[in-house]
């Protein structure tokens, strides 16, 4: 495993704001779930208002990310990142495209609700395949 100092100043700044946003995620998404569903009747606009704050953090996770394509020095692991990235959509277009099909012929009876976290895990899965020579 890399050590912290040993990680370039990028990827040291790509890991703190990733690990804030998560953080602050799990927080708000706690809060918000607690207080939406404590029992008493909510608004509309309030429903409303507890999902968008809920879904700042991993918008800011996005931005993160793609900061990270921004600041890294190196254009070489600019383009694994890239390919990363655009592999993970990819892979969750494909993923979300085939579970709507089996939802059209009644195999399934929705598709994914969580792309978002389809998206984060692609992102994982593309890693190697970025970095494979083909």
């Amino acid at each position: 495993m890399t050590s912290w100092n040993k990680l370039a100043p990028y990827m040291q700044r790509y890991t703190i704001r990733v690990l804030l946003f998560m953080v602050s995620y799990m927080l708000i998404l706690t809060g918000s779930l607690a207080f939406a569903r404590g029992g008493t009747e909510h608004s509309q606009a309030t429903l409303i208002g507890l999902a968008l704050i809920s879904a700042l953090p991993i918008i800011g996770v996005f931005w993160a990310i793609f900061r990270l394509l921004v600041e890294i020095d190196d254009e070489y692991q600019r383009l694994l990142f890239a390919k990363q990235t655009l592999l993970a959509t990819a892979f969750t277009l494909v993923t979300v495209t085939v579970w709507q099909f089996l939802a059209v012929y009644d195999v399934v009876a929705s598709g994914p609700e969580w792309m978002g976290a389809i998206w984060f895990a692609m992102l994982g899965v593309a890693g190697p395949f970025a970095r494979w020579k083909a």
